[in-house]
């Protein structure tokens, strides 16, 4: 901070001196506040020393270094005295260039179409170089960074174990006070009590204090040993769904409790009211692309479909209503969905009706425009037609599971972008400019891709975006090597390159991919619900399906099963 703090001293009293802002040309300061947050937040120190502590790649990288070398030498040979030569392959220099970003396939066709127009069997050098390049040492550098990492993340998540296992077996120590080797759930719900009491932890809810208990108990002898007891930490942390709250409307048993009021309910909570709800919307999806599809037309039948649409709003209302009175507000209002479909039903039904009771009335919530646009939201509804495909319904709670995980690693990503970002402006800002008359000789201006450019922060973090999806990032090379005269600038973008894309962004690639891989291995697997007492066989049959439930859905379980195999090398 006292570095900061003089780095900003130092930059006021420069402008004051000198009038300007713009002239200083290097700052610590933009990159002082990466390292502060990275050394603030402990995920994000932790995934950078995890990726930072990655070996075991040297050896691949050395390969690649000499696959190219050979590769560019054995180019610059062969199309000696050819078009193809003189093009692109002038130099050993520019012919390593051009092969290192053919390695990327981002000037594919375009570097070898000279040598194809004169010997159609040329291709073969450069497919034989694109396969073997591409598809087999990129992966290779993938494959083995990735089993590094896994190595790495593995010793992290051990050495972590290690210090909260101390801690839990001295706690069990004192708890066990009789020296029986094992707690009760008198003992374990007590030393839940006792955690409340500290603010800076989570809050335990006391719906759940037997759910985790159960969740414990591996051994299902309702007794907590040391070894059940070291999961503590990762059952504390389990998210149980809660059980569901008494209806408003059983105050009035003798008419919610009817004949008629029970087969109500049945179907509305049964999958042929939600089949009738699919229909509907995508009998509403229809009605809505007619109407937009007759509005841009002018035509006068749009009053029709905007009737239809009223109406489809109105049976909305009704199916909200059914849903309350069949499961109770609160129950209905837990769920996520729900409270999208209330939010956007009411708002959609009140300015409707605003629009048709009073037409010459401008007002916000009666705007037919915006109005539209809830219509398209409602019918993201339909995406709940995924959720009844079990491989979907994998794919989207695994991808909800790893956001939480993720988002230090693509933080990571993020800060290396800012590191980036603002050298880039410190070294080419304002290169890119209609008073520049260098730039107009550049691809920049030939591609229209002025205004990508690292004038200002904003600008350049999009333009290290655009090469972080490798669209075409060789123009931004040669434009700024043409604009700064010196071929040192494309060690810039090409360290952007090996850093961002071929290091850090395919490594959380391939972790999703694994991850989905397993968390569907997973889905396959039944829970397994252990036999309760016979006395006690309703209240905690019920309990220990929350539990394990929970622990299913439990990230720390999706990591254990990934990181099996290291975590097993590491205890022999």
């Amino acid at each position: 901070m006292i570095v900061l703090g003089a780095d900003i001293i130092v930059y006021a009293l420069y402008a004051f001196s000198s009038g300007s802002i713009i002239n200083l040309s290097f700052r610590l300061a933009p990159y002082l506040r990466v390292m502060i947050i990275v050394i603030d937040v402990r995920t994000l120190r932790e995934c950078v020393k995890t990726v930072v502590a990655i070996g075991k790649v040297l050896d691949i990288v050395v390969l690649s270094i000499l696959f190219l070398l050979f590769s560019s030498v054995l180019a610059f040979v062969l199309f000696e005295d050819t078009e193809q030569g003189k093009e692109y392959f002038s130099s050993y220099g520019s012919t390593l260039y051009q092969m290192f970003v053919l390695f990327t396939t981002s000037n594919n066709p375009d570097v070898w179409l000279p040598a194809y127009k004169a010997f159609r069997s040329s291709c073969l050098f450069f497919i034989l170089y694109i396969l073997f390049g591409v598809y087999f040492i990129t992966n290779l550098i993938l494959a083995v960074v990735y089993d590094s990492f896994k190595e790495q993340l593995a010793a992290l998540v051990k050495g972590r174990r290690c210090k909260r296992n101390n801690s839990l077996q001295a706690a069990f120590n004192l708890l066990d006070v009789e020296k029986r080797g094992f707690l009760d759930s008198v003992q374990v719900v007590s030393l839940f009590k006792s955690l409340n009491k500290y603010r800076t932890l989570p809050r335990i809810e006391e719906e759940n204090f037997e759910a985790i208990f159960y969740a414990l108990d591996d051994s299902g002898d309702f007794k907590i040993t040391l070894e059940e007891f070291e999961d503590l930490c990762e059952k504390i942390a389990l998210k149980f769904p809660k059980a569901p709250e008494p209806s408003w409307f059983e105050r009035f048993p003798t008419f919610y409790n009817s004949v008629y009021s029970t087969k109500l309910k049945e179907f509305v909570k049964s999958q042929k009211f939600e089949y009738v709800i699919f229909a509907m919307l995508l009998l509403n999806l229809v009605a809505v692309v007619i109407e937009i599809t007759l509005d841009l037309q002018d035509n006068s039948q749009q009053a029709v479909w905007q009737d239809i649409e009223f109406t489809f709003g109105w049976i909305y209302v009704v199916e909200m209503l059914l849903k309350i009175y069949a499961y109770g507000f609160f129950n209905y209002w837990r769920e996520g969905l729900n409270k999208f479909d209330f939010c956007i039903t009411i708002i959609i039904v009140v300015g409707e009706t605003l629009t048709f009771a009073l037409p010459n009335t401008a007002s916000i919530i009666s705007n037919e425009e915006w109005i539209r646009y809830l219509l398209i939201a409602r019918l993201l509804r339909l995406i709940r037609l995924l959720m009844h495909i079990q491989r979907y319904r994998v794919i989207i709670s695994t991808f909800l599971k790893l956001i939480p995980w993720l988002t230090p690693y693509l933080g990571m990503i993020f800060c290396l972008m800012c590191i980036y970002c603002s050298l880039g402006v410190q070294l080419f800002g304002g290169l890119v400019s209609n008073y520049n008359e260098t730039f107009e000789t550049t691809g920049l201006y030939e591609n229209d891709y002025s205004v990508h450019n690292f004038n200002d922060f904003a600008s350049g973090m999009v333009t290290l975006f655009n090469l972080l999806v490798m669209g075409s990032w060789q123009v931004w090379l040669e434009s700024y090597v043409t604009l700064t005269g010196t071929w040192w600038t494309s060690v810039f973008f090409l360290s952007f390159y090996l850093l961002a894309i071929l290091y850090l962004l395919n490594l959380v690639i391939a972790f999703v991919l694994e991850a989905f891989f397993v968390e569907m291995e997973l889905s396959t697997v039944p829970i397994d619900i252990r036999k309760a007492e016979a006395t006690e066989l309703g209240t905690q049959k019920d309990l220990i399906e929350k539990a394990q439930q929970a622990r299913h859905e439990n990230v720390e379980s999706l990591l254990n099963r990934m990181l099996g195999e290291q975590l097993e090398e590491e205890k022999s």
